[in-house]
């Protein structure tokens, strides 16, 4: 999947920013920052 592709680009030292809506992709990440109502949630 992509997103396995851009885990190994991760990995490998490559930086991927995503933006989504979809609260699935956040397993993929090691980081994750959410805006609520145009700002930063904690």
């Amino acid at each position: 999947s992509s997103m396995e592709l851009m885990t190994d680009l991760n990995r490998d030292g490559a930086t991927i920013i995503v933006v989504t809506h979809d609260p699935n992709v956040a397993q993929y990440t090691n980081r994750t920052i959410r805006i609520v109502d145009g700002s930063i949630a904690s």
